[in-house]
């Protein structure tokens, strides 16, 4: 029990630094084996470790910090980054992780924690509140999410998100967006920064930008505007689901 205590401050943890608080490595190894066998600890993934809450035998470890540390270089993106600057509107069992290093999808106390590639360079920062947590910074979060809604919880949430997203930074969009120079991108991002654009501080001047980076072929937004389900805003040439463009719909 010498250790526990600084175990259960550093709430998740990998054996590095564990090594830090025990002082070898073969030590640190022969402790949590002991501690993890007797139900002070438990094991997440390999390398990876969180304290037991001995009054409840629970692991009370954050999700979010489970998923910043299962190596130096993840951090929280699409959903779960939304989830962490505080405007998700859905409840999510999936924790998104990128990293320069794959990762194997894994499940810890009913959470899957999911590998969604390398990302951009660009826009990781960490959660004021607790700086092991690393995520994306929100216009960065906007924009993956903008390429990726399916990782967002669909374009139904993202558009619920955007309405209760604060003012965002155009000089990070415009950024964000040249990194990953998606046609079909830009034509989202006009769809979605016009839609809430008195909300999300947008200028006409970012999207007369954005419009010109469209072009003119039609793009389907999802699935969901497929087989006639769809309706063409003409000024981005994307078809979008006949659902968002009723504007006192169920999602509100």
């Amino acid at each position: 029990m010498k250790y526990y205590e600084d175990f259960l401050k550093m709430e998740v943890f990998n054996l590095k630094d564990a090594q830090k608080v025990v002082g070898s490595i073969e030590n640190a190894k022969v402790l949590l084996n002991s501690y993890v066998k007797n139900g002070l600890v438990k094991r997440v993934r390999r390398d990876l470790y969180c304290a037991v809450n001995l009054e409840n035998r629970d692991a009370p470890a954050n999700r979010y910090l489970v998923g910043s540390k299962i190596n130096d270089s993840a951090y929280l993106t699409y959903h779960s980054a939304f989830e962490v600057h505080g405007l998700s509107h859905q409840v999510s069992f999936v924790v998104y992780v990128s990293s320069e290093q794959k990762i194997s999808d894994f499940e810890f106390e009913g959470v899957l924690y999911k590998y969604v590639g390398k990302g951009i360079k660009e826009g990781v920062t960490h959660y004021r509140l607790n700086d092991k947590v690393k995520l994306t910074d929100l216009e960065r979060t906007v924009v993956d999410s903008l390429d990726r809604p399916d990782y967002c919880g669909g374009v139904h949430e993202l558009d619920e998100i955007l309405k209760i997203c604060t003012v965002l930074d155009e000089t990070k969009l415009a950024n964000y967006l040249e990194m990953y120079n998606k046609q079909i991108l830009y034509k989202k991002a006009g769809y979605f920064l016009e839609r809430h654009q008195q909300s999300l501080g947008i200028t006409d001047g970012l999207l007369s930008l954005i419009e010109k980076k469209t072009g003119n072929t039609k793009k389907y937004l999802s699935e969901e505007a497929q087989n006639g389900s769809g309706v063409l805003i003409k000024r981005w040439a994307l078809i979008v689901p006949k659902t968002l463009e009723v504007r006192d719909d169920i999602f509100v």
